[in-house]
């Protein structure tokens, strides 16, 4: 294999003899299914033929070491759960480290089983590698035995199974694998794009002679190709395998870094001595191994007389596996792993062997009950199962069958003065046996004693209650259950009693002198009214219900009036004798409230629409109707030249007949509101004759008076 490596390592010296501050990162993302139990051809792993997860836990930790000075290394490993057919998404088993010592951790300690959720852990794993931060490239090397599958949403009825014999579709198959089983080729294909789309690129590796043939090898083809790496690389050996690892890790490095200083010497695995060199073809230093002489081995990085572990040939099971004690070339012996225990099989006397201890299925009774064989999808063993019989019931031909019991065993009961007991046989039937006969009374199985000293008939009390002594079942006194007393009695002496007073409890009410009173349950459950407080008689507080109300604090003056968002409102003493505001009705739809009344809404023409008594009046909000006052819009009073004559206080129009520019008839130009003027009209207003002023007066009087009618 080193020599494999060299020669890779050669081939790629022009891209990686170049160091680098930090290195990239190849991210191992390791199947761990229940399948790589078995050897690569598919058969029962045995010491000739070792399993595949044998051969993986020696590989991929020997490239990791092989590459540590080319390569940060991290490793997840999927399923998470090793149980019978588990779809648990991998996990992260090895973080990015600048040393290889938790790859060989990881595949030392891990325990294949499961199904493979491919997509899934390739998706944790992206994640996990952009959490990271990192600054350099990263790749991942997908190594699988199997197809993808454990996609529980694909349809089990359509799908394409990926288990040996569990077809025509997982739906259809008696090994009961459902959807699990469906070939999870598309959401595969996917999480390698994803990582791709991320700069991570997937190199895929199919570790099985059945996995890389056909329909099978055209799955991995299709992932690697969406992973940016073109093709998977096929592996059915240990050599194929290593050869598969180091074509990708030469042809992926771009750059090496110093992992040891020159001149430095390690021991490194089988006795030997590992001495840091500079690799000119990498450019960077990496450790050479060299075997120490014969009969020693390598100590504190130096060759010393060896200290054999073990005898040549000895045999023994350490780890689930068989070990043989070997001597390497130098005569020293260790423990080395002989065999591989697979599928079906344990260790035993230094050698797997099979673990059938019993037909699958088969039964028999035992002193205690029924053991039947049973068989562990986990580790392919059958063993004896022990079921206890349930009570009631005893073993016959190799299965549990109902007895004659007439009882549960333990349970106890009277018989007359008598105790008797529920005993279990041998056969694990009940019956009755008489025991103990009470000396006063039998009672629940059990003797008892009076415990009650009282007289027939004694009364007693009892919380608010009465008790009176009986004579019960057992013809032994006791106290009878408890008699309330009714509301608004009390027990004493053995007797209900009336109370006092009666008031609701928590009421309150007015006491003497501004005092306040509560009603309040005292120590015999009856209630009366005790002093709670003391109102402030002094500062004006006062006591009403039962409560102190504090003095006024008026809000307005009697009979002052305002508007409050449009509305009306008067000044009024309300209950607790404080001036407050009062709502008035709301105003009508052609009216406004000003100064805390509802005005009428009018217009500023020339005839007046306000009922008798009222005249239209501008003021800061409006024109409205008020009573009595002079219409504020117009000017009202006689020309400056003219005589006495009568004015109108709505139109302003004066009497007399003056000439002077002041005089009491103008001129108008028409208004804003559209209305047209004396001279608009045609008519010369400075020139009017003064025989038509009275008669124009009459007729407006008499026009306002029909107005002011309706």
């Amino acid at each position: 294999m080193r020599s494999l490596f060299v020669a890779l390592v050669v081939a790629a010296s022009s891209a990686v003899a170049a160091p680098c501050v930090e290195l990239p990162v190849l991210f191992i993302v390791q199947d761990k299914s229940g399948s790589m139990n078995f050897a690569p051809d598919g058969t029962t792993a045995t010491a000739a033929n070792p399993s595949k997860w044998s051969i993986a836990r020696q590989v991929v930790p020997a490239l990791a070491s092989n590459f540590n000075n080319r390569f940060r290394f991290g490793a997840a490993m999927y399923p998470q759960s090793t149980t019978t057919f588990n779809c648990t998404t991998g996990t992260v088993v090895t973080p990015i480290a600048d040393t290889t010592t938790g790859i060989t951790s990881a595949y030392t300690t891990a325990v294949p089983g499961g199904g493979t959720p491919t997509a899934a852990s390739l998706l944790a794993v992206r994640s996990h590698l952009l959490a990271q931060g990192l600054t350099t490239s990263a790749s991942v090397l997908l190594i699988t035995d199997g197809l993808p599958n454990c996609n529980t949403s694909l349809d089990a009825n359509s799908c394409t199974p990926t288990t040996a014999g569990c077809g025509p579709t997982p739906a259809a198959s008696s090994c009961a694998l459902g959807s699990k089983d469906c070939l999870d080729n598309n959401a595969t294909v996917a999480a390698a794009a994803q990582l791709f789309a991320s700069n991570i690129k997937v190199f895929v590796v199919g570790f099985d002679s059945n996995l890389v043939a056909g329909n099978n090898r055209a799955v991995l083809d299709a992932i690697a190709a969406a992973g940016g790496t073109g093709s998977s690389y096929p592996a059915s050996s240990q050599a194929q395998l290593t050869s598969a690892l180091n074509t990708i890790a030469a042809s992926t490095a771009t750059c090496c870094k110093d992992v040891c200083t020159a001149g430095a010497a390690v021991c490194s695995g089988s006795g030997a001595r590992s001495v840091c060199q500079l690799d000119a073809a990498i450019g960077c230093t990496t450790w050479t191994t060299q075997q120490c002489g014969s009969g020693s081995t390598c100590s504190n990085g130096s060759c010393q007389a060896c200290s054999n572990a073990c005898t040549a040939g000895a045999t023994r099971c350490a780890n689930g596996d068989a070990e043989q004690c070997v001597a390497n070339a130098q005569g020293c012996t260790s423990w080395q792993t002989a065999e591989v225990c697979g599928y079906g099989e344990l260790c035993s006397g230094g050698a797997c062997s099979s673990c059938q201890g019993c037909t699958m299925g088969a039964s028999r009774c035992t002193a205690s009950g029924v053991e039947t064989c049973e068989w562990s999808v986990l580790s392919g063993c059958t063993q004896w199962q022990a079921r206890t019989c349930a009570n009631g019931s005893t073993c016959q031909n190799g299965s549990c069958a109902s007895c004659n019991s007439t009882c549960t065993a333990g349970a106890q009961r009277c018989a007359g003065n008598t105790v008797q007991t529920c005993v279990a046989d041998a056969s694990g039937c009940t019956n009755w046996q008489s025991g103990q006969v009470c000396a006063n009374f039998c009672s629940g199985g059990a003797c008892g004693t009076c415990g009650t000293s009282c007289t027939a008939g004694q009364t007693r009390c009892q919380g608010a209650g009465v008790e009176t002594c009986i004579i019960d079942t057992n013809s032994c006194p006791a106290w009878g259950p408890a008699q309330q007393c009714n509301a608004n009695s009390f027990c004493q002496g053995g007797v209900c009693n009336q109370c006092a007073s009666s008031c609701t409890q928590g009421s309150k009410r007015c006491g003497a002198n501004g005092g306040t009173e509560e009603c309040r349950l005292d120590a015999m459950g009856c209630t009366a009214f005790v002093p709670a407080g003391q109102c402030d008689l002094g500062a004006g507080e006062r006591c009403e219900l039962g409560v102190c109300i504090p003095p006024c604090q008026n809000a307005c003056t009697r009979g002052a009036a305002q508007c409050s968002f449009g509305r009306p409102q008067s000044c009024e003493q309300g209950p607790t004798g404080c001036f407050i505001w009062r709502d008035e009705p709301v105003c009508g739809t052609d009216q406004q409230c000003v100064t805390g009344k509802c005005r009428t809404v009018c217009a500023s023409d020339e005839f007046e629409t306000c009922p008798a008594g009222e005249l239209c009046t501008g003021l800061t909000e409006g024109r409205f109707c008020l009573p009595g006052e002079v219409d504020a819009g117009v000017p009202a009073g006689g020309g400056a030249g003219g005589g006495g004559g009568a004015v109108d206080a709505g139109t302003g129009a004066g009497g007399g007949g003056g000439s002077s520019s002041n005089g009491s008839g103008t001129e108008t130009t028409p208004q804003p509101n559209g209305r047209i003027g004396a001279a608009a009209m045609g008519c010369n207003c400075n020139s009017v004759d003064a025989g038509l002023i009275p008669l124009l007066a009459l007729g407006l009087t008499l026009l306002r008076r029909r107005r002011a009618g309706r």
